[in-house]
């Protein structure tokens, strides 16, 4: 494969074509994009038809589902050769077909993720004894930033119960550059299995690369003022509010279980890196009352496992409430990976929640 690289770098197609059959005949599995470099080769060799066969290999296995996929066969210079075959067009109209199924559906997934949104709404002139399960969006307001959040409701939910209350600080604030509260992906998140699961009301806030867990210390008080618009839309139980998050969000988890007082029962954080750029972590205030339950994966490729370790181990005879927990493999996303994360989230929630 690094021969078929190179030699399809120089140009040199026929050579690259030589190595990619070879390397094929070696490997039980080949991705997408191997096919697709494989299949340039031989257009560039005059293989039309391992060309063909390659690609159709590929659409098997989804390419054309992203449409800068299909707009680089239809205008890279590797394919050009290909442009008249009766075959390859039938390729690129099914991919193009099927490309716009694809973009119906989202469209129509999100502008039904918003009416929901929207339609579940608490207002002022409906009590919080009315809420429906499912969920709903809410602004608050920072220094002139509208900043969203969405409440989960389970399906047990019962208005003349107080429930329990799961904050989850969402990832990946770094690459946001807005807040993705339009993306009906958002409700894929696994901490709503959670909700639904223990019966718990979940609270999402939203965060972006200026406004979230990393130097805005303007985001980590907002949390508290999401708190108080939850506590009096729904019917919460104030002896059982729950904080915790992933990544980024677990880390910004370390400042409010660090806290000398706070609203929340617990705190739990997944992939945590417990190093805050606002400042120093006062480990001595993570304390059995108010305990923070972690788990990091020994493969995490984000924070180093043995980064985080350390750094429990310098801190634990301080952090008496601080329950560190390891995984052997997952990497930095364990969460959500369907194989771990159902039975760990489960495990994890029956003892964060008790």
């Amino acid at each position: 494969m690094k021969e078929a690289s190179t030699n399809l770098k120089a140009k040199e197609y026929c050579a690259a074509l030589s190595n990619f059959k070879e390397a094929f005949a070696l490997q039980t599995e080949i991705g997408i994009y191997d096919y697709v470099s494989a299949a340039s080769a031989a257009a560039n060799c005059n293989d039309t038809e391992t060309a063909i066969e390659w690609l159709k290999k590929g659409y098997k296995l989804g390419l054309g589902k992203k449409r800068d996929e299909v707009t680089f066969l239809q205008t890279n210079e590797r394919f050009k050769n290909l442009s008249l075959n009766v075959e390859f067009k039938q390729l690129l109209s099914a991919m193009e077909n099927k490309l716009a199924q694809t973009e119906k559906l989202k469209k129509q997934e999100k502008e039904h993720w918003n009416q929901e949104i929207i339609k579940n709404q608490i207002t002022e002139s409906v009590p919080f004894n009315q809420a429906a399960s499912g969920f709903a969006l809410y602004f608050t307001e920072t220094e002139g930033l509208k900043v969203p959040y969405v409440v989960f409701v389970p399906k047990k939910y019962q208005f003349s119960k107080p429930v329990k209350v799961i904050f989850f600080l969402h990832g990946g604030v770094n690459s946001v550059n807005e807040f993705y509260y339009q993306n009906p992906d958002v409700k894929k998140e696994p901490i709503f299995s959670v909700g639904d699961h223990f019966n718990a009301i979940v609270v999402y806030p939203f965060a972006k690369k200026d406004f979230g867990w990393m130097n805005q210390q303007k985001a980590f008080e907002n949390i508290f003022t999401i708190l108080n618009d939850v506590e009096k839309k729904y019917n919460v139980d104030k002896n059982k509010i729950y904080l915790g998050g992933m990544s980024n969000g677990g880390t910004a988890t370390f400042w409010f279980a660090s806290q000398k007082e706070t609203p929340f029962k617990a705190f739990y954080a997944f992939a945590p890196n417990p190093v805050l750029n606002i400042g120093a972590i006062p480990f001595e205030n993570i304390t059995k009352d108010h305990p923070l339950y972690t788990i990091n994966a020994k493969d995490d490729y984000v924070f180093g496992y043995n980064d985080v370790l350390k750094i429990y181990n310098d801190n634990k005879s301080k952090a008496k409430g601080w329950k560190f927990q390891t995984i052997e493999t997952g990497s930095h996303e364990f969460i959500y990976k369907p194989e771990i994360s159902k039975e760990l989230l489960t495990s994890f929630f029956s003892e964060v929640l008790r």
